[in-house]
């Protein structure tokens, strides 16, 4: 009674659960807000949300603030820590019978364990979905309905029950194109694709794609185009289009915007297809490119494994060691134990041979392990040091800076199309540097990311054209890698940067009988002023790389029967120099 009087009589006190309401909600903005960009501030928000919500009457508030914590778990890759908040904040919504509540739950749970992988975790992520859906229902709400009739059906397909994948999203199609969410309407269309697929429905198959490309396409949404492209290109190679499905899957190979489960799928497909189409020759350098592809994925999560396990190891080797010391001394003191005077000349005698033999013997494996380590240096350092020249810590230093300086501008578009050049070419001398030939094809590319990145750091003083003489099928030969870029960086850094203005350089690629013709012409200032300037600046404009290429072309050529050559020469018009030209001969291999 007490407490009801105070309540009429004062309106603050009546309002403190309001007040808390309006805190939590405050949170909750905060907490979206750095959800993404803040993990430490967005769980700090959110869970004094928590904290909040646990002394206001109404525990719905407690069911969303722990979901919310969840899904933040659930985004840093903390599944445990998820599964814990959707278990509790599910068990209080069955309390106060919160079925929106109870819907949300039953449908994070079911994306958590769908996410896990395997076929047993996706039978039970079914059966929340389905949970998800029946709530849905009962609270008339579309969106969340939706979503769970769609992922539903992503389950029901990777299970191969094509009816009720089929079913479950057209379900979800007629409640987001309801509901105006392109996106989402999107997705179904590419589950019913692949479904139709499965059916040999091609055409109905590629009608569903081209919906979902358009949708896409609308949005500027690139990884999306790409995997709708990937299922187009997979209809085609079933369709025996062989031609139409490597256009297409190459279109998603070479994509800026690519993503690394996209490029080995995408590689994949390359692989079967010329395979079926009988191209030994491309189909196993699809297959190398995938290998490499998987290998460079595992490397990455065998480094983060390594890392948590390093000291575990350590200590662990150190247990053994003492172990092993252990053992020995034991073994020492018994055998000291067990000598015998009687015995002491003849002992004596066989340990001599013993160890004659044994020093013998060691001596001559320790001369065969160090010669074997010295050629493995001697390789190793070779490749090294190729890389060292192509990998200028300066260009990648200046490359990742002028990128940042692009994500600072909040410029999306350009970020992504230099980072993701800098990441191809990065790859391309990565995996190239222990190959003796690579496509000129994957070479001229690499080229391409090289000068883009230049042109970026230079800020647009660089201007540049490569020409592909008319006929050359480039993705039939093979060359040496790595040859011709630093020729081009010296028409860069020598010939365009020392220039007060703007400048150009030019590639040309011809064929002559079995050699390859590059040319490699700048209008930069000439070999003259440029050794003038250095000479003034006290400092050589012979670059590191130069002197590896020349000792890399002198290796090739005694190693083979016919010889790499170059010869420069400074562009003289009118009396004036006016640029410097590069001719390179290059002998090429078929690929056939």
């Amino acid at each position: 009674m007490i407490v009801v009087l105070l309540s009429a009589m004062n309106p603050v006190y009546s309002q403190t659960d309001a007040q808390k309401e309006s805190q939590i909600v405050n949170l909750i903005i905060s907490f979206q807000n750095n959800r993404f960009s803040d993990k430490t501030k967005a769980e700090t928000d959110i869970k004094k949300a928590i904290s909040i919500a646990e002394k206001t009457e109404r525990k719905n508030n407690l069911v969303s603030t722990k979901i919310l914590l969840g899904e933040l778990y659930d985004d840093y890759s903390s599944p445990n820590k998820a599964l814990t908040q959707y278990t509790e904040a599910k068990n209080i919504a069955q309390e106060i019978n919160d079925m929106a509540g109870l819907a949300s739950c039953e449908y994070n749970l079911g994306y958590l364990f769908y996410k896990q992988g395997s076929d047993k975790k996706k039978k039970l992520a079914l059966t929340h979905f389905q949970s998800s859906i029946n709530y849905s229902k009962r609270i008339n709400d579309e969106n969340l309905l939706a979503k769970s009739y769609n992922s539903a059906s992503f389950i029901y397909y990777d299970l191969d029950e094509i009816e009720k994948a089929q079913e479950n999203s057209m379900s979800a199609l007629i409640l987001f194109r309801k509901l105006k969410k392109r996106n989402r309407m999107a997705q179904s269309y590419l589950t019913l694709a692949r479904v139709s697929n499965k059916k040999e429905n091609f055409n109905e198959a590629l009608e569903y794609l081209d919906s979902a490309i358009v949708i896409y396409e609308t949005a500027n949404s690139k990884p999306d185009i790409n995997n709708a492209l990937l299922v187009k290109s997979e209809i085609y190679y079933q369709k025996k289009n062989y031609k139409k499905a490597i256009e297409i899957a190459k279109k998603v190979d070479e994509s800026p915007e690519i993503m690394a489960d996209q490029k080995l799928y995408a590689l994949t497909l390359l692989y079967q297809i010329t395979k079926s189409m009988n191209k030994t020759s491309a189909s196993l350098d699809y297959l190398e490119e995938t290998k490499g592809m998987q290998d460079s994925l595992f490397q990455l999560e065998r480094n983060k494994m390594m890392e948590s396990v390093e000291s575990v190891i350590q200590q662990g080797d150190k247990l053994e060691i003492l172990k092993k010391e252990a053992e020995i001394k034991d073994l020492q003191l018994q055998q000291n134990k067990y000598w015998t005077w009687a015995l002491v000349a003849l002992s004596v005698l066989f340990l001599l041979i013993a160890l004659i033999s044994f020093l013998f013997y060691r001596q001559n494996k320790l001369k065969s392990e160090r010669e074997k380590l010295k050629l493995e240096q001697e390789s190793l350092q070779l490749e090294q040091t190729l890389l060292r020249t192509q990998m200028n810590p300066h260009f990648i230093a200046n490359s990742l800076a002028a990128i940042q300086s692009n994500i600072y501008k909040q410029d999306k578009e350009k970020s992504v199309t230099y980072l993701s050049k800098f990441a191809k070419l990065m790859r391309f001398i990565l995996e190239s540097s222990r190959e003796k030939e690579v496509l000129l094809e994957k070479e001229i590319i690499s080229l391409r990311n090289y000068m883009d990145l230049q042109k970026l750091l230079l800020e647009e003083k660089l201007t540049y054209t490569i020409h592909i003489e008319d006929g050359f099928n480039i993705d039939e030969y093979r060359i040496p890698p790595m040859l011709i870029q630093p020729f081009v960086e010296n028409a860069i850094i020598h010939g365009i940067e020392l220039k007060p203005d703007s400048g150009t350089v030019t590639l040309d690629f011809k064929k002559e009988k079995d050699l390859l013709k590059v040319t490699i012409k700048d209008d930069g200032l000439g070999r003259e002023k440029v050794n003038e300037i250095y000479k003034k600046r006290n400092s050589s404009h012979l670059s590191f790389s130069t002197n590896i290429t020349n000792e890399r072309i002198e290796k090739i050529n005694t190693e083979s029967t016919e010889s790499i050559s170059s010869v420069t020469q400074d562009i003289v018009e009118n009396g004036e120099v006016v640029g410097t030209i590069v001719e390179l001969i290059i002998p090429l291999k078929s690929v056939y």
